[in-house]
């Protein structure tokens, strides 16, 4: 859907304050319409509950709810129950369980189970699997296959192996793929491969380039041959001073080189985000151009989240209108305590000055003397930097003049224990 193509290129959304305590926003609910070529018509909406104060989400980050319900619509007037999805937690709001159910209209007229995922996690709170399973039907939860998680020295995803179930008793490998970075912690490659008779065979593959910013310029996409990689796609990125993304470019490979398929145009910055979006599609004919298609228009929250998107059409006899197909998209928020600074246990961190320019100090007091591992992150989860801490150092300073401006996640893990805090970062 074009819409999820849009919030695929939004920016991460500034967060006002990064205090203990601090009042955050929330996804709350949200409400698509879609033009029938004469009006716009409701087509669904979703509605989110929390119900703790300390767990959030939005569309940039997961959204830890406790359970969410959403309903279609007939005509744009009659609301339906669709589908809604319950949520399970441990103590340091890790997602451990999520249910997926839809509405038996025919029957039982009541939610039946539909999908299950099960989480677990190391000790340092990342997610090492992910189980799936169906309903039976009536009854039981069938297992279906597991993904399996695999991380890097500086805690960096490096393999992804999905497993499907035999039946009886074991998982049996289906296709895997790694990661890897280079030396600035930037993803250059993902390849695939399936497993065929136990063997390894590749699949896919994408390379990465990257600015001095570490912003993404180029993912090129192949496919395995049997003997060599040939490619298929190409996205190509552009940026401006601020590194505010200005065009995203995809182009397909036909044979011989790279030809031109659609080119997105970002302006009108709110911040880092974009308020205008204009989607051109390359028309071939004569020597080739790219013709207007499709303009969003977007909005923003004081924390920087999307509040609405709307579509238009381009007709070349009257220019930008709305016509049957566009979209319109509202998103609500509401105010919470965000995560606290420090998980259940480990001990306290006071991180200064507030926003961090050139360097970010850290005064550290565990409630047992312990080593521990330094992580910094940004809001994508990729790892900027990681430093090694000695059990009897209590204060620690650490140069950010290289960060771009914006929102870092601090993880101080510990043999026992471990800290979690946000940094604003700003030159």
């Amino acid at each position: 859907m074009n819409k999820m193509k849009l919030l695929l290129t939004l920016a991460i959304p500034v967060l006002l304050s990064q205090d203990t305590q601090a009042q955050s926003s929330r996804l709350t609910a949200q409400a698509h319409w879609m033009h029938n070529g004469a009006e716009f018509k409701l087509n669904d909406s979703t509605a989110y509950n929390y119900f703790s104060t300390t767990r959030g989400g939005d569309l940039n980050h997961q959204l830890n709810f406790d359970d969410a319900t959403n309903w279609s619509y007939t005509m744009g007037d009659t609301q339906n129950n669709n589908m809604r999805y319950v949520q399970e937690f441990d103590a340091n709001n890790n997602l451990t369980v999520k249910v997926s159910q839809e509405w038996d209209a025919v029957s039982t007229f009541s939610w039946v189970n539909k999908w299950k995922n099960i989480y677990t996690y190391n000790s340092s709170n990342m997610l090492v699997s992910m189980v799936v399973q169906h309903w039976d039907g009536t009854s039981a939860w069938i297992t279906d296959s597991k993904n399996v998680y695999q991380y890097n020295a500086a805690n960096q995803l490096y393999q992804d192996q999905y497993q499907l179930w035999d039946g009886i008793s074991s998982y049996v490998n289906s296709s895997q793929i790694t990661y890897y970075y280079d030396i600035d912690g930037n993803m250059i490659n993902s390849t695939g491969v399936q497993f065929v008779g136990g063997a390894p065979v590749f699949t896919t593959q994408v390379n990465y380039t990257f600015n001095s910013d570490k912003k993404e310029l180029t993912a090129t996409h192949s496919m395995w041959n049997g003997a060599s990689w040939d490619n298929t796609e190409k996205f190509t990125n552009t940026y401006d001073s601020a590194s505010n993304r200005l065009t995203r470019l995809h182009q397909t490979y036909d044979g011989t080189g790279f030809v031109n398929d659609m080119l997105d145009l970002y302006s009108n910055f709110d911040g880092s985000n974009p308020q205008q979006q204009i989607t051109q599609m390359w028309d071939t004919t004569g020597g080739g151009f790219w013709a207007d298609t499709y303009k969003y228009a977007l909005t923003y929250n004081a924390n920087g989240q999307l509040t609405s998107s709307s579509r238009q059409s381009n007709d070349i006899s009257i220019g930008w209108t709305n016509t049957f197909g566009d979209t319109k998209d509202n998103y609500y928020y509401g105010t919470y305590v965000s995560v606290k600074s420090v998980s259940n246990h480990g001990g306290t961190a006071n991180m200064y000055p507030v926003p961090a320019e050139s360097l970010l100090n850290i005064d550290l007091n565990w409630n047992v003397s312990q080593a521990s591992t330094l992580t910094i992150s940004d809001m994508q989860g990729r790892v900027i930097k990681t430093q090694s801490i000695p059990a009897a150092k209590n204060f620690v300073s650490v140069s950010v003049a290289d960060f771009a401006t914006g929102i870092y996640t601090v993880r101080l893990n510990g043999t026992d224990g471990q800290i979690v805090k946000q940094i604003v970062v700003s030159h």
